[in-house]
C-alpha cells in the first residue's frame, strides 16, 4: 500500500500540514488518537481518561527510509524528544533533548518506550512506529501536560537515513521539514487506554506490511 493512501483521512499529498489535531482511529490497531500530519509524517497521542497520568500511547508514521520525531513539548530545544526510522524490517527509537538548534543528543531518565506489534511495521514506502511512551510526561517543562486542554507538540522530518541506521545512538542528519501543532489534549483521553495499552509488548522485526 502507498503511503498517499495509507490514511486517506489525514495524510494529505499536499505540503500543507495541519496547524490543529482532528481524531484518528488506526485500523490496525482499533487505537483512536489525536492526530496531525502533512505529506510525509503523522504523529497520534492517545491518553488515559484520568488526565493525571505520566504514560502515553503514540504513533508516529513517516514517508521514505529517512527519521521522524516528536518533540513533546513544542520547539526542540530543552524538550524531551523520542524519534524514529527504519532499519531494514525493523524500526529504531530514541530519546534526545538538544541544549540549542544542532544534532540533539541520546536523553536518558525514567521514561521508557516499549512498541505495540500490530503498528510497528516497515514497507517500501514508509514505516509506523506505534509504541506506550511509559513515565514520558515531565513535570520540568519539557514536555506537554496530561492536564492541559490543547499542547503544543512539534514535529521533524528527515528524508535521509540516519549515519548508522542500526544504532540508537546514532547522529541524526537536519531534518529537512518540521513545525508545532495544538494537540487536543482532552479529545486524546480514552475510557480504552489500558486496553490499548496492554497491547505493548518487546519489538521485533516486521517488515513489508500492507
Amino acid at each position: 500500500m502507498k503511503f498517499s493512501t495509507l490514511l486517506p483521512a489525514l495524510l494529505a499529498t499536499t505540503a500543507t500540514a495541519q496547524t490543529a489535531s482532528s481524531a484518528y482511529t488506526d485500523a490496525k490497531t482499533g487505537i483512536t488518537y489525536q492526530a496531525f500530519s502533512n505529506a510525509n509524517v503523522l504523529f497520534g497521542l492517545a491518553l488515559d481518561a484520568n488526565g493525571t497520568q505520566t504514560d502515553f500511547i503514540g504513533t508516529i508514521v513517516a514517508k521514505g527510509k529517512g527519521w521522524a520525531g516528536v518533540s513533546l513539548g513544542g520547539p526542540m530545544v530543552g524538550k524531551l524528544l523520542v524519534a524514529a526510522w527504519p532499519n531494514s524490517n525493523a524500526v529504531v527509537s530514541t530519546f534526545r533533548k538538544a541544549t540549542a538548534k544542532a544534532n540533539p543528543p541520546t536523553a536518558t531518565g525514567s521514561f521508557t518506550t516499549t512498541p505495540i506489534a500490530a503498528g510497528t511495521f516497515v514497507n517500501t514506502t514508509h514505516f509506523s512506529y506505534t509504541f506506550l511512551c511509559k513515565g514520558c510526561i515531565l513535570a520540568d517543562g519539557s514536555t506537554f501536560k496530561a492536564s492541559g486542554a490543547a499542547e503544543t507538540i512539534g514535529w521533524a522530518h528527515s528524508t535521509a537515513a540516519p549515519a548508522t541506521p542500526a544504532s540508537a545512538g546514532t547522529a541524526l542528519n537536519h531534518h529537512s521539514s518540521e513545525g508545532t501543532v495544538k494537540v487536543n489534549v482532552v479529545g486524546a483521553q480514552s475510557a480504552k487506554y489500558g486496553t490499548w495499552a496492554a497491547l505493548a509488548a518487546p519489538a521485533k522485526a516486521v517488515g513489508f506490511k500492507a
